[in-house]
């Protein structure tokens, strides 16, 4: 509930995982067919990202032995974003609100244990009282106690958007950013190889197929360093926690897609300082 996808989406990436698009099977066909194949990617950007905040681009990388297999570019709207720290928070603040629980403090009638009364009433100079279960007893109930409640919220999706935009600049500007061919096909051996052909300490592998098995999760909670998640389920904590970060094709096709479903293309181009954006616009 607290990941991108589950925040709010579009029909369109809200789809089933299990197979890639028709797109992506004739990329991932052409890369296993020969290595010696050279892949690139051209968006379709407008000219007015172009202009002032052009593409950035990333290495296309083998998953088995880290070489280059071509030259991607990136959109602008989600890796050449403004790094603003406030979004990166929201983001943070929401999603800790979202798994937030609260501690159960039992009220009277709760607590386990008899309701006789422990000394009579008179005849022993003492206070009356009743069971120990009373409130001013240690280990005993409180009159109103806590009740556990939803803390999570609706948080704008233009935010969300942004946020995730900001973190993915964030890590390519710093060279934490991987991108890999494809990681369907993956091993628990495979990953802890490439955790050290990159010589990292922490990595996260976003991919973009459908998620893992009871086994794999199970064998992956004990790799320490490593962790990996599905485009449906990656969320910013992840992605902050690690120091590295992994991402296939796939994966890198779907969640461009859902941050520019949002919306966030138009608005960029309105805050865009562009002296003829009326001929933009109009072309």
């Amino acid at each position: 509930r607290y990941s991108f996808a589950a925040a709010g989406t579009k029909s369109e990436f809200v789809e089933d995982q299990n197979s890639a698009p028709e797109v992506l099977k004739e990329e991932e066909e052409l890369l296993s067919s020969s290595p010696e194949v050279f892949h690139t990617r051209t968006l379709d950007v407008h000219e007015a990202f172009r202009r002032f905040r052009p593409p950035r681009h990333a290495w296309l990388h083998s998953f088995a032995d880290l070489s280059k297999r071509g030259l991607v570019e990136l959109h602008p709207v989600v890796f050449a974003a403004n790094p603003r720290v406030d979004h990166i928070y929201e983001v943070i603040k929401w999603q800790d609100q979202c798994v937030r629980e609260d501690e159960i403090v039992y009220m009277r009638s709760e607590l386990p244990g008899s309701g006789r009364k422990l000394r009579p009433q008179k005849g022993t100079g003492k206070a009356r009282i009743k069971d120990k279960r009373a409130p001013h007893f240690k280990f005993g109930g409180r009159p109103l106690g806590r009740r556990p409640r939803d803390h999570g919220y609706d948080i704008d999706l233009n935010v969300l958007a942004e946020g995730f935009s900001a973190i993915c600049t964030s890590k390519h500007s710093q060279g934490d950013f991987y991108l890999v061919d494809s990681l369907k096909n993956f091993t628990i051996p495979s990953l802890v190889g490439f955790k050290q052909m990159i010589n990292s300490e922490s990595v996260l592998f976003v991919s973009g197929y459908e998620g893992l098995s009871a086994s794999q999760n199970t064998e992956i909670c004990f790799q320490p360093g490593i962790d990996l998640l599905t485009s449906e389920t990656v969320h910013p904590k992840a992605m902050l926690e690690h120091m590295k970060l992994v991402m296939d094709y796939a994966a890198l096709t779907q969640l461009e897609r859902w941050a520019l479903d949002i919306g966030q293309e138009h608005q960029l181009l309105e805050q865009l300082d562009v002296w003829d954006f009326e001929n933009v616009r109009q072309s």
